[in-house]
C-alpha cells in the first residue's frame, strides 16, 4: 500500500482517476487530511460511498509515534525524539515565539556531512527522510501541543539539500493551500554549501528561502569546520549564492557561529564584508552561540560587539541568535535521535 502523505496533490489526483474517482476529490482528501487531521477514509464524508473503500484498499495513512518530549525552562521550546516505522529515530523541535511558532523540521536520519559543530553529523548518513516524515514531525506535534506551526525552518537533522527530491516534495506539501498551507516565504532550507541543491531550488523556482552555514570566509579555516567546503570552496559558493540572490530577489541569511580564537578574527568580518559587496549580495549575518556538543568557546562579548559594529557600518544587517532549548539539547548543532 502506498503511504497517502507521501503524495502531492497532482500525484494523490492520478491515483483517485485510475479508481475512477475525480480530479477534484485529491483537493477534498487534502483537506480532511491537512486541515481537519481524520484518521481514516470513512471519516471523509464528501467523498462517495463507493470510493472511500477503494481509498482503504489503496492507500495506507500512518502517523508518528512520540518515544518522548522535553520542554525548556523557559518553556520557548519542546524537542521531540519520534520513532520512525523501521525503527530509526530523529528529533523535531518546537519553538514557541509571539510572533508564531517555529517547527525545526529534520530531512536525514543522521548525516555526513561532518560539520564541526553538529551533534547529527557525527552518527553519519543512516538514511534519507520520505516526504511523509518531514510532514508528519508538524502534524504530530501540531496534535500533541495544540498548537499551529506559522514558520517552518529545515535546520534539524540532516542536510536538507543532499535529500533534494523528497525536500522539494515536503515543500510542496507544507505549501500547499488545500493542505497544511504554510506561505513558502515562511519556509527557510539551511544547508552547509550543497551547490548543487542550491541551483536547483533556483531551476525548480521554490519561493523558499535559503540560509548558509558559513563559519568562515578563508578555505584553510572552512576546510576544518565545514568539509563539503574542499568540495565546494568559497569562491564557487559565493557565486551560486549570487545566482539565488539575483534570480529569487530574496535576502540570504549567512549563519556565523563565532569560536574564540579560531574564526574570530578582525580579518574574518573584514574579509566578510569584501565577498558581500563583491558579489553584492542582499544578506543579513545572524551569530550563533556555540553550544556544548565539543568542547567550544564562544567568542568574547566584546568581539561579537566589533563584529556587529563593523558590520553595522558596512550597512550589513547583523543579529546575535536567541538561543532556545539549549537546556534540553535542541540547540542549534545539537539534534542527534536520542531525546
Amino acid at each position: 500500500m502506498k503511504n497517502i502523505f507521501n503524495l502531492t496533490k497532482e500525484e494523490l489526483a492520478a491515483g483517485i482517476i485510475a479508481l475512477g474517482g475525480k480530479k477534484f476529490n485529491s483537493a477534498q482528501i487534502f483537506n480532511w487530511l491537512y486541515k481537519n487531521r481524520v484518521e481514516t477514509f470513512s471519516t471523509m464524508s464528501n467523498l462517495s460511498k463507493n470510493l472511500r473503500p477503494k481509498l482503504e484498499e489503496e492507500f495506507e495513512l500512518s502517523f508518528f509515534n512520540i518515544v518522548r518530549k522535553a520542554e525548556s525552562r523557559n518553556e520557548d521550546a519542546v524537542k521531540y525524539l519520534f520513532e520512525l516505522a523501521d525503527g530509526k529515530k530523529i528529533e523535531s523541535v518546537l519553538m514557541i515565539q509571539p510572533y508564531g511558532n517555529t517547527l525545526c523540521v529534520s530531512t536525514q536520519v543522521g548525516c555526513a556531512y561532518g560539520c564541526f559543530m553538529c551533534a547529527t553529523g557525527k552518527m553519519g548518513l543512516i538514511r534519507d527522510l520520505l516526504p511523509s516524515e518531514m510532514t508528519g514531525q508538524l502534524l504530530a506535534i501540531e496534535k500533541d501541543k495544540s498548537v499551529k506551526v506559522k514558520n517552518i525552518v529545515f535546520m534539524g537533522m540532516g542536510e536538507p539539500l543532499a535529500n533534494y527530491d523528497n525536500l522539494k516534495k515536503a515543500i510542496e506539501l507544507f505549501s500547499d493551500s488545500d493542505g497544511i498551507g504554510v506561505n513558502q516565504r515562511r519556509i527557510t532550507v539551511s544547508t552547509c554549501g550543497i551547490l548543487p541543491g542550491i541551483k536547483k531550488l533556483i531551476e525548480d523556482k521554490l519561493r523558499v528561502k535559503l540560509s548558509i552555514s558559513l563559519h568562515s570566509t578563508f578555505d584553510s579555516v572552512r576546510n576544518k569546520l565545514v568539509p563539503v567546503n574542499k568540495k565546494y570552496n568559497i569562491a564557487h559558493l559565493f557565486e551560486t549564492l549570487r545566482d539565488y540572490c539575483v534570480s529569487t530577489k530574496f535576502q540570504l541569511t549567512i549563519e556565523y557561529v563565532l569560536i574564540e580564537g579560531v574564526n574570530d578574527g578582525i580579518v574574518e568580518v573584514d574579509n566578510l564584508i569584501t565577498l558581500i559587496r563583491k558579489y553584492n549580495l542582499d544578506v543579513k549575518v545572524n551569530i550563533i552561540p556555540v553550544n556544548p556538543v565539543d568542547k567550544l568557546t564562544f567568542s568574547k562579548e566584546e568581539i561579537i560587539n566589533l563584529w556587529q559594529k563593523k558590520l553595522e557600518n558596512a550597512r550589513i544587517t547583523s543579529t546575535v541568535r536567541i538561543e532556545r532549548g539549549a537546556d534540553i539539547m535542541a540547540a542549534c548543532g545539537q539534534l542527534a535521535g536520542e531525546g
